[in-house]
């Protein structure tokens, strides 16, 4: 997908070879949207007393009419959903295979940056850098 030389492309092979486990994918993507898109990706991480780290336990990328969500755990690794949202009520959840939930947000991601300028800038920036 390109617009005007903006290239986005989130394939799944490139997020697996670039990280070698579920938890560094999800700190990966989270630290790349949270940076991109801070008004629309709300990162949730796991506190443990006496850990200093705090891995990430949801991702979820609000747009208008949908939202789409990661959620990874230790036991269950990670899931991925797409929900359609009416007035910010979430109506219904479907779940998603990873690599298609990573082409559907990607196709999102970039809709977004074709009507807002400003963010196709920062996505440029941040992802691409």
């Amino acid at each position: 997908m390109s617009v005007d030389g903006f290239s986005f492309d989130l394939s799944a092979a490139e997020w697996r070879r670039g990280a070698t486990d579920e938890k560094a994918l999800a700190e990966a993507l989270a630290v790349r949207l949270e940076q991109a898109l801070p008004s629309k990706a709300i990162v949730e991480r796991h506190r443990s007393f006496f850990s200093k780290e705090t891995p990430v336990r949801r991702i979820m990328v609000n747009f208008d009419d949908e939202q789409f969500q990661l959620t990874h755990d230790k036991r269950e690794g990670i899931r991925t959903a797409k929900a359609k949202m009416g007035r910010g009520i979430v109506l219904k959840t479907v779940p998603l295979e990873f690599a298609q939930w990573l082409a559907e947000l990607s196709a999102a991601l970039e809709t977004y940056a074709q009507q807002h300028e400003e963010t196709r800038e920062a996505l440029q920036r941040f992802l691409f850098s």
